[in-house]
């Protein structure tokens, strides 16, 4: 599937947008009429403890390559160190430098997401997995809010890759490149979770689509 050009990809939400509200539009449900999709990536762990961002986007860049550049070249491109990976943004230069393509955009969530950042996270999910297209998400856990199934209870800043949709765009396929490891040892590799879910674990953060 050819790669649409930014002005075209725009039109293409615009044009699923059916009412505005308050200056923002909504969107018109899912981007296709699948009801499910899941891209066949095979799930790798991060080499340390701070290259989640480089083990996330290497799982993503994978739907569209079968010759991913390492998770070091990755870190090294992203600047990431024991700090970890900055942003959302550093994780969209990658993919779009490594895969030669302007496809990806960092979209970011308020602290509680709202209805119309989850409307978009679920297009998005739908329109890029539609299209051969993995995602990357930047999750900030906090005790007591949402967790991912086999969390640690502290606050947990983390990058996954998202690589399939079912429910119609309602819920997201997560590979999580920490699972295994450590305290999070009773992680699943791949695992379900509700794209509202997601977005209210995206929040404060971003996501690249």
């Amino acid at each position: 599937m050819p790669r649409l050009s930014a002005p075209r990809r725009l039109l293409t939400v615009l044009l699923a947008a059916v009412a505005v509200s308050g200056g923002a539009a909504a969107l018109a449900g899912p981007a296709s009429a699948a009801t499910s999709k899941t891209l066949s990536i095979a799930w790798e762990a991060q080499i340390n403890y701070y290259y989640c961002g480089p083990a996330a986007t290497r799982m993503t860049m994978k739907a569209r390559t079968s010759s991913p550049p390492s998770q070091t070249t990755i870190g090294n491109y992203m600047g990431t160190d024991v700090n970890g990976t900055d942003d959302i943004g550093n994780v969209v230069g990658a993919l779009n430098h490594f895969l030669n393509t302007g496809w990806y955009e960092a979209k970011y969530i308020s602290y509680s997401a709202t209805q119309a950042q989850h409307d978009l996270l679920k297009y998005d999910a739908v329109f890029d997995v539609d299209r051969n297209y993995a995602m990357v998400a930047n999750i900030w856990i906090v005790p007591g809010g949402v967790h991912p199934p086999g969390y640690p209870g502290y606050e947990v800043m983390h990058y996954v890759s998202i690589i399939g949709y079912g429910n119609s765009g309602e819920s997201v396929l997560v590979a999580d490149p920490a699972a295994g490891l450590g305290d999070f040892v009773n992680v699943p590799h791949t695992y379900w979770v509700s794209t509202w879910d997601m977005a209210n674990m995206i929040g404060g953060k971003g996501y690249a689509a």
